[in-house]
């Protein structure tokens, strides 16, 4: 589950904010974008743990010498009879206000259970509003697009990963409900996410062999996005304050 901060991809690598110009390194020279920002490679400090939890920080240091704010990251992972819960806090320890685009690239090989035919599994995504992208950047090409058969399958649990390539980024519907489901087995993956990640963009590469299922709190490039901020995500978090992101992973009968 890498943490992507800044999430997907900026177009040219910068955007403006509160008169301020914000230059993130190209890394991604096929788009001329930056992806992903570099909290996924960042060391970070363990600070606590025991058996079923664990508690790690980062502090903003020469990885993140471009952007102009000193924060940290805060992650704890807790193991339960409830699942994996996961809760990241992000920490503006600058004086000014600091732009926050957050999402996990959460990957989950299919089928998951052992001896499980992929004929069996299928995908339900809570989604509403899709996302046209460019196929040559992909970068959000200013259009929404109407709910076609993938989407339609994804919102009623009829989506099945194996054999059907997607590559689709959606506003979250609804509570933005997330499952993986092997009919054969009964039993299902739930990826629950707070309303803070109002974003979603789901890829199976060749369709046969894993899915990604990505929360995110923003559009792809919302920062030079035509739409207008709220619609797009864009948020940010006030000096010397922190906002924090939950996430929860479990697996049930049904």
């Amino acid at each position: 589950m890498p943490i992507l901060f800044p999430v997907n991809r900026i177009s040219n690598g910068e955007f403006e904010f509160e008169g301020r110009k914000y230059t993130f390194p190209i890394n991604e020279l096929t788009t001329n974008c930056h992806l992903h920002g570099f909290l996924h490679t960042a060391k970070f400090e363990l600070v606590r743990k025991s058996e079923s939890f664990v508690e790690c920080r980062y502090m903003s240091d020469e990885l993140y010498k471009f952007f102009p704010h000193k924060f940290s990251v805060e992650i704890t992972y807790t193991l339960s009879e409830n699942g994996l819960l996961q809760e990241t806090c992000i920490y503006n320890l600058s004086d000014t206000n600091m732009p926050v685009f957050l999402g996990f690239h959460t990957t989950f090989n299919l089928p998951f259970v052992n001896g499980a035919s992929a004929e069996n599994i299928y995908v339900l995504a809570e989604v509403g509003n899709e996302i046209e992208r460019n196929i040559t950047n992909y970068l959000p090409t200013g259009k929404i697009l109407t709910c076609d058969d993938i989407s339609q399958k994804l919102n009623r649990g009829e989506f099945q990963p194996f054999g059907n390539k997607i590559s689709k980024h959606y506003k979250a519907g609804n509570d933005g409900r997330i499952e993986i489901l092997d009919k054969e087995n009964r039993l299902r993956i739930v990826y629950e996410n707070d309303k803070n990640f109002g974003w979603r963009l789901y890829y199976n590469g060749d369709a046969d062999k894993f899915i990604c299922l990505e929360p995110q709190t923003c559009m792809v490039n919302c920062q030079n996005s035509e739409f207008d901020r709220d619609f797009t995500g864009f948020t940010y978090i006030e000096p010397k304050s922190y906002k924090k992101y939950v996430s929860r992973i479990y697996v049930e009968e049904f």
